[in-house]
């Protein structure tokens, strides 16, 4: 789990209720680990550096563990510094800084808190610390990263980094029949990113949703069409030309026609979208009401007239 400035304080609390185990990703630390101390700093600082070179990872400051398992609250107390503060004292010790940290304080009670940082997988590894050492997370510990370590984490930073960033023009085209919707019509466009640092030439989007939103004379469409699952239709694009460093491209448009024959499947369903990319596979999934709609207005049922298909044409 990667956590939120949202988490509350239940999230702690259901972590020791559950005797939570700790893994090199998710690591429990005692409250009196972090002080003002040069000495606390930096053994904070080498914590988060051989975590972030270790795939990332989120470190809870004041939560006691016993065998490896989350056993009560042992919060942090009388440090009055702010999150800010305690970003670049850490930061000032290592050198890349680590991408995308995030710190979040949540009080216990009266001056004590939980100080929880969050490091995500991806977060311009590798870091050295500020003993030009390299560290990983090992045995509940840093420790230092050998020559071949060190080279090949170098090695993942040529690497492709896909990104899903969303559909847009999702506003539908109605056709009127006595005030209300005969059909309403939408043309989503599929957008992505090489958020890498490497060209991609090798990619594919493909998508789905249900079968009976899909309209088969849709002529763009027909030609991208894989299969069925079940009952979405799945329609897949590979990508026509390099995909370059930070470039977004348009790769599917769809067009998808609603009426009240099928508003019920419209309104309880998703459109799903999967990204291939040579160093990995993306999903992700969006509920079709939520995304397109009306003048900003989701569908209704009874704002449609009569058994005309609403279509979806992607």
């Amino acid at each position: 789990m990667q956590t939120t400035e949202n988490t509350t304080f239940e999230y702690y609390k259901d972590l020791i209720a559950n005797n939570t185990r700790m893994h090199n990703s998710l690591l429990f630390f005692k409250g009196n680990e972090i002080d003002l101390s040069s000495a606390a700093m930096a053994k904070l600082a080498k914590n988060i550096c051989a975590v972030s070179n270790s795939g990332g990872g989120e470190l809870i400051y004041g939560i006691l563990q016993k065998q490896g398992r989350a056993e009560s609250f042992d919060p942090v107390r009388n440090f009055n510094k702010n999150t800010e503060w305690l970003f670049h004292e850490i930061q000032s010790q290592i050198d890349k800084p680590v991408k995308d940290l995030k710190i979040f304080t949540i009080p216990v009670d009266g001056e004590s808190k939980i100080i929880h940082f969050s490091i995500p997988a991806n977060n311009d590894q590798p870091h050295m610390f500020a003993d030009n050492k390299y560290y990983k997370w090992q045995n509940k510990k840093p420790v230092v990263l050998d020559e071949t370590e060190v080279r090949m984490l170098y090695g993942k930073l040529s690497i492709c980094e896909l990104e899903f960033l969303g559909i847009y023009n999702t506003n539908g085209i109605p056709v009127l029949s006595g005030g209300k919707f005969s059909s309403m019509s939408f043309y989503p466009k599929i957008l992505i990113r090489n958020a890498g640092n490497i060209v991609e030439k090798e990619y594919k989007t493909e998508i789905s949703f249900p079968a009976k939103l899909y309209e088969e004379n849709f002529q763009p469409l027909q030609s991208l069409f894989i299969r069925h699952d079940g009952s979405y239709a799945v329609f897949g694009q590979k990508g026509n030309h390099p995909l370059f460093q930070q470039e977004i491209s348009t790769m599917i448009e769809a067009k998808i026609a609603v009426n009240v024959e099928n508003i019920d499947i419209f309104l309880k369903e998703n459109i799903n979208i999967t990204l291939y990319f040579s160093n990995g596979i993306k999903k992700h999934s969006l509920k079709l009401s939520d995304t397109l709609t009306y003048n900003g207005k989701k569908l209704k049922k009874e704002d449609f007239s009569n058994p005309h298909i609403l279509k979806i044409e992607i």
